[in-house]
C-alpha cells in the first residue's frame, strides 16, 4: 500500500529545508561600515575631494567594488550613479553632468573610497552617497555627503589663516596673562626695609683699648637703619693730670671723648 503525504505536507517540508539553508548563508555574511562627512562646502569653478572610507573584517580583493550616485538638491527621487569602481577600474555613470568630471581618488588597499569632482557648479547641489561591497561583506548602509557649491565670499570661515589668527591670539592672551599676575604677586610681596651695619673704629691707645674693651664690643656691633641719623666715629684722647715730665714718675691716665662726629 503506497503512502501519499498531502501536498501541503510536501511545502511543508521544501519550506523548512530552504529555510535551512538560507540561514546557513545568511551565518557567513558580516556587515560592512561606510563612512562619510556628513556636509562639505566647496567653492564654485574649484575641484572637490568627496571623502569615502569602509570598515570591513575581510580581505580587500578584486571582487571589492565602491558605487557613487548623486541626487539633486530638492529632488526626491532616486539616486543615480556617477561612478563605479571595482577590480582597479573605473566606470562613469549614466548621468551626463558627470561623464567627464569625476575622477576615483581612492586607494583600495587602505580602505579608502574617495573621488574628485572637478570644476564644481551651482547645479551639482546635492546628495552624494558612497556605497561598498567587500563579500562576503555585503550588507550595510550606504553613507551620504551633502554638498554646497557658494561663492568665495560665502565659504565657512575654517581657513589655516583663520586657524593661525586664533592660535597667536591665545599665546598673545595667555602672555598678557602671566605678566599682569607676576606684577600682582610683586605688587603684593611685602617690602623689606634695608638695614645697615655701622662699623665704630675707636683712636686710641693700646691702654684706652684695654679699658675700653667691652664698650668698644659693642660698638663696632652697632646696627642702625639708613632712616634713622648715622653715628660716626668717637675718636678719644687720654688726659695727663701728673703734670711731671719724668718717665718714671706715675702717670694717671684717664680715657675722656675728645669729640663726637655724627652724620645726618
Amino acid at each position: 500500500m503506497e503512502i501519499r503525504l498531502p501536498i501541503s505536507s510536501h511545502s511543508y517540508v521544501s519550506l523548512c529545508v530552504s529555510a535551512v539553508f538560507i540561514i546557513a548563508g545568511v551565518s557567513d555574511v558580516s556587515a560592512i561600515d561606510v563612512f562619510t562627512t556628513a556636509e562639505v562646502y566647496v567653492e564654485n569653478g574649484t575641484t572637490a575631494t568627496l571623502s569615502c572610507s569602509f570598515k570591513s573584517k575581510e580581505v580587500v580583493s578584486r571582487l571589492t567594488s565602491v558605487t557613487w550616485s548623486f541626487l539633486p538638491e530638492g529632488d526626491s527621487g532616486a539616486h543615480t550613479t556617477i561612478l563605479y569602481h571595482s577590480d582597479g577600474k573605473s566606470f562613469p555613470g549614466s548621468l551626463p553632468q558627470f561623464k567627464t568630471r569625476v575622477e576615483w581618488a581612492g586607494d583600495m588597499n587602505k580602505k579608502d573610497a574617495s573621488i574628485r569632482v572637478i570644476q564644481m557648479q551651482f547645479k551639482d547641489n546635492g546628495t552624494y552617497s558612497c556605497d561598498v561591497k567587500n563579500p562576503p561583506d555585503i550588507t550595510g548602509q550606504m553613507s551620504a555627503t551633502k554638498v554646497r557649491v557658494v561663492m568665495k565670499e560665502a565659504l565657512p570661515q575654517t581657513s589655516a589663516a583663520v586657524i593661525v589668527g586664533g592660535v597667536i591670539g591665545a599665546v598673545i592672551g595667555i602672555i598678557l596673562i602671566s605678566v599682569v599676575t607676576y606684577l600682582i604677586i610683586r605688587r603684593q610681596k611685602p617690602s623689606h626695609d634695608y638695614e645697615g651695619c655701622t662699623s665704630l673704629e675707636s683712636v686710641s691707645s693700646q691702654n684706652t683699648r684695654v679699658g675700653k674693651k667691652a664698650e668698644s664690643s659693642n660698638d663696632n656691633s652697632r646696627c642702625s637703619s639708613p632712616s634713622a641719623p648715622v653715628q660716626g666715629p668717637v675718636i678719644y684722647a687720654q688726659l695727663d693730670h701728673s703734670g711731671s715730665k719724668n718717665s718714671s714718675s706715675f702717670h694717671k691716665m684717664e680715657p675722656v671723648v675728645y669729640a663726637d662726629i655724627r652724620k645726618n
